[in-house]
């Protein structure tokens, strides 16, 4: 007997492993020593406490039941409509057109079978020729049109899919931006990503496959009931018994099957995030020999994925199994009746056989809608994980009827501002200064004094615990964010620079610089002559994290991109301290000449750079405990002058161990 419906095979998409490909960086060096690697920083004070904060809250989060396990298959279903039809909204027109084309697909699949009730009974078994010719030519013309309308249906709901992920994606990351700079101090990177990889695969397969294999399904089990009803309600009534015994099978396994997706989507983050740092931390794993140990590591976390990923597929595959083995027994069951009630002329054989077509219609949907469900399942767990991160809340924005800061043309003033980050004890307490317009200001301090919290909060990354930030008189929380930082340049420690182009990393300061602002930042750089004698200039691609340049010439591009925007306010963080001496004073010449007529600040635990500061601040334990000129402090016996002291030992020591 030919079959009118194309089967659905099984969704190609392959069920992610949580990973995403990581590329190293290109280590090929091709034009510098590789010796100009960045040392690890140790003063970041913000960071002191965010290790140990980063183990307890994911041990936190393995402990709290934040895990959704619903007590029913359809639960996720709702989870994922809830999350998805937001994104649908927009496209109602769209849906109808291809909600029309589903109606036309489901009507003619439910009624071929009962095609062969008037084919057997009235054509073949009457003898009647042309009703045999009429029907086959109406199936077949019919045919025709449903499978054009199919071939448009799958089109477009392959277009409609692929916008709605890609508005879903967007506003992932979108909220992401918006999140707090502590946020990605106390999450691992691998925890993010993930949602971006394999969370939003699965999302991406349940919407792709939600037509095919949730809508068209559910309505042709829809159809085929009543079909049933009509065409004999004794058969009916025993067919009816494969609903209850369908959601057997489900109703056990869905929750369990729910609570292992999460736990597998924590587990997948815990690697991806341990594969990252392994990867961005090469150079560390060579030197010391730490193979062994990361391998270990590695193992470690990979032993329970291994165990999770295997209870997902079973718990998954269990409730597609008990569905199949249901319909298989009550079919024997429907099959023995239906002989009986033809045997004694209670129905047709045409009856008989199209019932039968119906009813097998009827249990390949249901169970072309089983294998459906783990992949609802997936994408609930899923879509539980993305929803963590979308719980997170953002920053404020700014405030209302705020106003662009001008061109600081006035002091910088700190009145009696604290900080601590998320609740945490101080970082930084009752800190009041001034910095005058166009001075030079050292910031220095030992590890953990509080002086990059102290350019965090000059820099807008975080708002005061307590006090105000004034610039120019207005109360930075007043104005513009954005037009914060644009009035400051910041040069970094490490100079993150991005995988394109050595322009187009430039122009990043000032997107919409010109190409010969470009080159005068360049040349104020002092790296415009190294970078025309390039193979390709400034198209030159500079590799991930700038890993194609030395530590000096990714150092000056990230002084271009910072001056390109001609910043009323130069901000260096520990910007020099990479670097070795002779390239450290080639940068800090080109800084000093970029730094006229400018406000420039310097942080650093190098007090040799900044000895020619108009004023230095001095941070201890989260105080402003000294400020003034170098010979002034040099001068007074306090803190600085142990610093200096230190770091002079610390010098004596180095060169006696050579």
């Amino acid at each position: 007997m030919s079959r009118s419906k194309k089967k659905r095979g099984k969704p190609a998409s392959p069920k992610s492993s949580g990973t995403v490909p990581v590329s190293p960086d290109d280590d090929s060096g091709f034009f510098e020593d590789e010796s100009e690697l960045p040392e690890e920083e140790d003063d970041d004070e913000d960071l002191e406490d965010d290790d140990s904060e980063d183990e307890s809250e994911d041990e936190d989060d393995d402990e709290e039941s934040r895990v959704y396990n619903p007590r029913e298959t359809v639960g996720a279903f709702r989870k994922v409509w809830n999350f998805v039809s937001p994104h649908l909204r927009r496209h109602r027109a769209g849906i109808a057109w291809l909600s029309l084309g589903v109606a036309i697909e489901t009507g003619y699949n439910v009624a071929f079978p009962l095609s062969l009730k008037y084919l057997i009974d009235d054509a073949l078994w009457e003898e009647d020729f042309d009703a045999l010719v009429w029907i086959l030519t109406v199936l077949g013309i019919l045919a025709v049109v449903v499978s054009a309308v199919g071939i448009w249906r799958e089109l477009y709901n392959a277009r409609l899919a692929a916008t709605v992920m890609g508005d879903i994606r967007r506003g992932l990351f979108e909220h992401l931006q918006k999140l707090p700079l502590g946020f990605f101090g106390r999450t691992k990177v691998g925890a993010i990503v993930s949602r971006f990889s394999s969370d939003l695969g699965e999302v991406e397969e349940a919407v792709l496959y939600g037509v095919a294999w949730g809508l068209m399904p559910l309505l042709e089990l829809a159809t085929a009931v009543a079909l049933l009803f009509w065409l004999n309600w004794r058969l009916a009534l025993a067919s009816m018994l494969i609903f209850p015994l369908t959601m057997l099978g489900p109703r056990i396994f869905s929750p369990r099957a729910v609570e292992a997706t999460y736990q597998k989507k924590k587990l997948e983050a815990e690697t991806l995030s341990l594969v990252q740092e392994n990867v961005v931390s090469q150079t560390v794993v060579r030197a010391f020999g730490l193979r062994g140990v990361s391998r270990g590591w590695f193992l470690k976390r990979n032993r329970p994925l291994i165990q999770a990923s295997a209870n997902v597929t079973f718990l998954s595959e269990m409730v597609e199994r008990s569905v199949h083995t249901a319909v298989l027994l009550l079919h024997i069951g429907i099959l023995g009746f239906g002989a009986w009630l033809t045997f004694h002329q209670r129905i047709s054989i045409g009856t008989l056989i199209a019932f039968e077509s119906v009813f097998w219609d009827l249990s390949y949907n249901i169970g072309w809608f089983s294998q459906f469900i783990p992949t609802m399942i997936h994408s609930a767990g899923s879509i539980q994980h993305i929803e963590d991160l979308l719980g997170e809340a953002p920053r404020g924005g700014d405030a209302p009827h705020a106003e662009p800061l001008p061109r600081p043309t006035c002091d910088i003033v700190f009145e009696d501002v604290s900080f601590a980050y998320e609740g945490n004890r101080p970082v930084l307490r009752n800190v009041s200064l001034t910095i005058p317009v166009g001075a030079s200001i050292g910031v220095v301090g030992a590890s953990g004094s509080g002086k990059s919290t102290f350019l965090n909060l000059l820099l807008n990354l975080y708002d005061p615990t307590s006090g105000t930030i004034r610039m120019d008189g207005h109360d930075l929380r007043e104005v513009e964010r954005d037009s914060i930082r644009s009035h400051i340049g910041v040069v970094f420690q490490e100079s993150i620079l991005f995988n394109t182009s050595i322009r187009e990393n430039i122009r990043l300061g000032k997107p919409d610089a010109t190409d010969a602002e470009v080159i005068a930042a360049a040349r104020a750089a002092e790296i415009h002559d190294f970078i025309v004698k390039l193979p390709h200039g400034y198209e030159t691609t500079v590799g991930e994290r700038g890993g194609r340049l030395s530590g000096g010439q990714r150092q000056r591009i990230a002084i271009a991109r910072a001056i390109i925007r001609d910043p009323a306010i130069l901000v260096l963080d520990e910007a020099t301290s990479a670097l070795d001496p002779r390239t450290e004073a080639a940068i800090l010449s080109t800084v000093k000449k970029l730094g006229k007529g400018r406000t420039v600040v310097t942080v650093t635990h190098r007090l040799n750079t900044v000895t020619d500061a108009d004023r230095i601040l001095v941070f201890d334990k989260g105080k402003l405990v000294e400020q003034g000129s170098h010979e002034l402090l040099k001068e007074r016996g306090g803190v600085y002058r142990r610093l200096r002291a230190g770091m002079k030992q610390a010098a004596r020591t180095a060169a006696g161990g050579k």
